[in-house]
C-alpha cells in the first residue's frame, strides 16, 4: 500500500512539472504521459483495493508493560458455496509465561445472531495458525488479547475490526 501511495505521488509530481514547465516536453510527449499516469493510477487502485478485500491485520492486543500480543496478516475470502474464510497466524512475545496470545473471529449474520471462534499461543518461539469458517455471514471481526492462564479470561484486548463486510443490496 505503501509502495502504491509513493507510486500515485511521484506520478503526480511528474504530471504537475509536466503541467508548469511545457518548454521541457513537447505537447504529445505530454499527453502520453498523462495518459499513461491515468492508467497508472486506475491500475494502482483497483490493485490496492482488491489488496484490502482479502488481506487484513495487523492487529494488536492493548500492551502489558512493554510486550503485546499480534496477529499477523491473514486473509478473508469466500468459497463458491458462500461460506466465509478467516484465517491468519498468532504471535505472543515478550510476555510473562501465565499470559498467552489470544485471537477472537466473531462471524455475524443479517438476523444478528453471532458465533464465535478462538485461538490462544503461548511462549515467544514461533506462530499458532488459525482458520475459522462460517455459512450465513453478513461480517466478520477478529479482535486480539491476552490469556491470563491464572485467571482463566481475555485481557488488555484490542479493539473488534472488520474483516469482511457483504455488500449490501438494498441500495
Amino acid at each position: 500500500m505503501r509502495t502504491t501511495a509513493r507510486t500515485l505521488l511521484g506520478l503526480a509530481a511528474a504530471t504537475a512539472l509536466l503541467a508548469v514547465t511545457p518548454a521541457l516536453a513537447s505537447p504529445a510527449s505530454a499527453a502520453t504521459l498523462a495518459a499513461g499516469t491515468a492508467a497508472a493510477s486506475t491500475t494502482a487502485m483497483t490493485t490496492a483495493s482488491h489488496d484490502y478485500d482479502d488481506s487484513w491485520g495487523p492487529y494488536y492486543s492493548k500492551y502489558f508493560g512493554h510486550s503485546r500480543a499480534m496477529a499477523a496478516r491473514g486473509q478473508v475470502w469466500t468459497d463458491h458455496s458462500d461460506r466465509v474464510h478467516v484465517e491468519g497466524r498468532l504471535y505472543d512475545r515478550y510476555s510473562p509465561s501465565w499470559l498467552c496470545g489470544y485471537v477472537q473471529v466473531k462471524f455475524e449474520n443479517s438476523d444478528g445472531d453471532e458465533s464465535a471462534y478462538w485461538a490462544k499461543k503461548c511462549g515467544s518461539s514461533g506462530y499458532r495458525s488459525f482458520h475459522f469458517a462460517s455459512d450465513d455471514v453478513d461480517s466478520a471481526q477478529v479482535r486480539v488479547c491476552y490469556w491470563n492462564q491464572n485467571e482463566g479470561r481475555t485481557k488488555m484486548c484490542g479493539r473488534w475490526n472488520y474483516v469482511y463486510e457483504a455488500d449490501g443490496d438494498d441500495e
